[in-house]
């Protein structure tokens, strides 16, 4: 048997080995693939589970020169451990003169969930211009808190205006007044006025219907009894 040239077995161990060398570039590559799919992967969970909270002043519903300040989580995780500032620092109205600016720390905010207080007339936010500043916790036990920072300017509502009430308002309004009527006709302040039928009336509605009910069936057979001799006397015309 022939011997196997010596350039064909050179030539078949460098293809060997280049498939090698191919193969661990390869592994190497979807390796590193790997690696980045489960960074991303690992960071999309988080980012679908992180609580986002903003804080604004909107108008009250009841009236629009008066305002709520208003703290919402937006975002899809639960915040907690709340803290909440604005710069310059809010002011209370005279209905809350002598007490703290509310809702400034919060134990917990569950996502989509949201929190309000009455604060002030108009009067002494206009034009104002704040840093809100919020920090929170995504678990009660970390140590790290996240924050957000944002100018909140009261000149984005200076102007507006509204057609008609909140739908709500106009339901709790129209309850309210039918609660005041109650209470106006239980005190004895007011009257109603009540068509009452006692059963010597019910009898007599009664005969009344009767007798007109017979008259109608009288007028019936009388118009029935005259039909042929009207007949008859147009035959012999």
């Amino acid at each position: 048997m022939n011997e196997i040239p010596v350039w064909l077995n050179a030539t078949v161990s460098i293809g060997g080995l280049l498939g090698t060398l191919v193969t661990a570039i390869a592994t190497f590559f979807l390796w590193r693939v790997t690696q980045v799919l489960a960074r991303e992967t690992t960071r999309m969970v988080e980012a679908s589970s992180q609580p986002h909270v903003v804080a604004t002043l909107d108008p009250n519903r009841w009236s629009m020169r008066h305002f709520d300040l208003n703290v919402n989580n937006t975002g899809n995780g639960t915040a907690y451990d709340i803290s909440i500032d604005f710069d310059p620092p809010l002011e209370n109205g005279e209905a809350r003169a002598a007490k703290e600016i509310p809702l400034k720390r919060i134990s917990v905010l569950k996502p989509g969930q949201s929190m309000s207080s009455y604060l002030s007339a108009f009067g002494p936010l206009e034009g104002k211009r704040y840093t809100v500043s919020i920090s929170w916790r995504r678990n009660a036990k970390s140590s790290v808190r996240e924050e957000n920072i944002y100018t909140l300017s009261m000149e984005d509502i200076e102007g507006i205006s509204k057609l008609g009430n909140d739908p709500l308002v106009q339901i709790a309004e129209y309850i309210k007044k039918m609660q005041e009527d109650i209470k106006q006709v239980s005190r004895g302040s007011a009257r109603i006025q009540v068509d009452a039928f006692l059963t010597s009336d019910r009898l007599h509605e009664k005969r009344v219907s009767a007798r007109a009910s017979r008259a109608r069936r009288q007028r019936h057979r009388q118009a029935v009894a005259e039909a042929p001799s009207k007949v008859a006397s147009q035959d012999e015309t």
